[in-house]
């Protein structure tokens, strides 16, 4: 990856990667997918367009843009990570989409200014250094007029919740908010994301937020809540914030599900803010 602009390079992914975390991103998509794509079409996102997917990952939100541009549209995605990409390559195949497809590099590679009606993400700049500089960048390849939507978590205690609450649930959200701080993410991405368009010169962005919540024995949240942590565990070891023995990572999805069914109770996994606008 070269010639990417100062203060946009994105520390360490958060998650690191694996095929268990590919896993993870496309169960994370069952909790979060839906309100994807409402994001993508009150924004704008209609056919005939050519998008821009940043930090495009397994490919869920290039999939689903694809979908809603249609065959006379196109969709670029572009992540850092060639490993994952071949996984997005393969499920655009298995899903029968010629009109997507990825890149591996830095944001610059592949794209021409002025090329794109629209530029869009998810979960992307919570590692970035500088959103808004990112975000300058990135409207600068749309055309007048032209789309921006981002979803971002927050990871804020009261984003986070089981209710009543469980041993399993306070520790799993605890530990998550742990590792965000510990290795200086933004815990309120989602909500900067206002002040992140302003301040990259878009005008005031409509916002909308997604809270996947249940309970019962077959709520997604359960699993994909303990995969995160899997995802994280390096890091919780490195941090020092707990010990294998204490998270029980083989064990959290059973735990989690058992505790909130006991108490019959509920589980909301972390609120994804949704922005978006369009160029000037």
């Amino acid at each position: 990856m070269t010639n990417e602009a100062p203060g946009t390079r994105p520390p360490a992914y958060l998650m690191g990667r694996s095929e268990a975390e590919t896993r993870r991103l496309v169960a994370q998509h069952r909790l979060y997918g839906p309100f994807t794509r409402r994001l993508l079409q009150d924004a704008g996102i209609e056919e005939g367009m050519r998008v821009l997917d940043v930090g495009s990952g397994a490919g869920e939100v290039s999939l689903l843009a694809a979908e809603l541009v249609g065959p006379t549209g196109s969709v670029v995605g572009v992540d850092q990570d060639p490993e994952v990409l071949e996984t997005a390559s393969a499920r655009a195949e298995a899903s029968g989409l010629t009109n997507v497809s990825f890149h591996a590099g830095d944001l610059h590679d592949g794209v021409t200014a002025d090329d794109f009606d629209a530029v869009v993400g998810r979960l992307v700049l919570l590692y970035v250094p500088d959103p808004a500089r990112m975000l300058r960048g990135l409207v600068e390849r749309l055309k007048p007029g032209g789309i921006v939507a981002f979803g971002e978590f927050n990871f804020l205690p009261e984003s986070m919740v089981t209710y009543p609450s469980t041993p399993s649930g306070e520790s799993l959200w605890a530990w998550m908010q742990a590792v965000v701080r510990g290795i200086g993410l933004d815990p309120a991405t989602g909500y900067h994301l206002r002040n992140t368009f302003l301040e990259a010169g878009l005008p005031e962005p409509e916002m909308n937020v997604c809270s996947p919540v249940g309970g019962g024995p077959g709520f997604p949240g359960y699993d994909y809540g303990a995969e995160s942590l899997r995802s994280m565990l390096p890091l919780i070891l490195k941090l020092g914030i707990a010990t294998e023995e204490e998270v029980g990572i083989d064990t959290l999805a059973e735990r989690l599900r058992d505790e909130t069914v006991a108490s019959g109770g509920v589980i909301k996994t972390p609120d994804l803010v949704g922005a978006w606008g369009r160029k000037r």
